[in-house]
């Protein structure tokens, strides 16, 4: 939105860039899905585990004239494209930089050689560009960090060959004298101490709501497993250490009044979607409150999140997807 910071990548790259903030994700999925979108190009995203409505992601993906999707792995999401660039696992088959949640750049170094075709993200991308007409101009990732300390004032100081000598820094890092920031606004916020912004309180669903959809289901994660698991379900190491798998926690009590037995596979029912689910006992949820992960795809727990976003931050309900508990006769088990 600044045009002081827009003219700084204009004059780098080489164009014009839209003084309008863009589209998430979860938006262009919606357009899509109305026809206001004809392609898609999904790149590291198994969309139809991670969004909400599962369902209505599978149709808007059907509904593009083209998708192009490119992941290491055959993802679900990957069966509904048009093309699929075979790309490389960063951890182990290409050289850059990770940042992790620290703020810390790191090296990782290649270890394999990718299979088959299989290339890095930023040799796609710029294999692409060519092909477009547009020279980029990256050799190697080098060249990528260095257009990134250009650009960004918080990189100005870092570059592979710094990396290499003296570990992961910490952005920002001003300058190549200095020596990374390990602690963040210690004088004070951009925004000084907090801002606070005054909403109005909606309520969700009404009595009638209520009733038919008494649990909330809070859909996280555990552990061991990252994301859709398109890579760690893999690990048989991450496989010992993962707290059961495709289950959902329930509160005994809730249980109880239930009638459900711990372990017995039940039908969890949204306004949007129905899966089928085991349940184990546990003390970590209160009555009330259901808790399951959506890494798994034996339990695509997503499909029964509404494809409602928060007006302000364009998320989900991931943390609070109404449900019923419908046991199953034991001939459907």
């Amino acid at each position: 939105m600044d045009p002081e910071v827009r003219r700084r990548f204009e004059d780098v790259w080489r164009c014009r860039l839209p003084s309008f903030i863009g589209f998430r994700s979860t938006e262009m999925i919606d357009m899509a899905r109305r026809g206001l979108i004809k392609m898609l190009y999904i790149v590291g995203e198994n969309s139809v585990r991670s969004h909400p409505d599962s369902r209505a992601v599978a149709e808007a993906l059907s509904r593009l004239e083209f998708l192009v999707v490119q992941d290491i792995f055959m993802t679900e999401t990957a069966e509904y494209a048009d093309v699929v660039l075979p790309a490389a696992s960063a951890a182990l088959e290409d050289y850059g930089t990770f940042t992790n949640t620290e703020r810390r750049l790191q090296l990782t170094r290649k270890v394999v050689d990718p299979p088959g075709d299989a290339k890095p993200d930023w040799q796609i991308f710029i294999e692409l560009a060519r092909r477009l007409g547009y020279d980029i101009g990256f050799r190697d990732s080098s060249d990528i960090m260095r257009e990134m300390a250009r650009v960004a004032p918080i990189f100005s100081g870092l570059s592979h060959e710094r990396l290499e000598r003296e570990g992961g820094l910490q952005w920002p890092v001003p300058s190549e004298s200095n020596p990374g920031t390990p602690m963040l606004y210690t004088d004070g916020f951009p925004r000084g101490k907090a801002r606070f912004r005054v909403i109005g309180w909606r309520g969700g669903f009404d009595v009638v709501m209520g009733r038919l959809y008494p649990y909330s289901l809070i859909i996280g994660r555990e552990r061991a497993q990252y994301h859709t698991a398109t890579m760690t379900s893999r690990s048989p190491v991450l496989r010992v250490i993962w707290r059961g798998g495709p289950i959902v926690e329930m509160n005994p009590e809730d249980m109880r009044v239930e009638g459900v037995e711990d372990g017995e596979i039940v039908r969890l029912v949204s306004p949007v979607g129905v899966v089928i689910a085991r349940v184990k006992a546990s003390n970590r949820v209160p009555r009330g409150v259901l808790f399951t992960t959506f890494h798994y795809p034996e339990l695509l727990a997503n499909a029964l999140v509404p494809a409602v976003l928060n007006p302000i931050t364009k998320t989900p309900a991931y943390k609070d997807t109404r449900v019923r508990i419908e046991r199953l006769k034991h001939d459907n088990v």
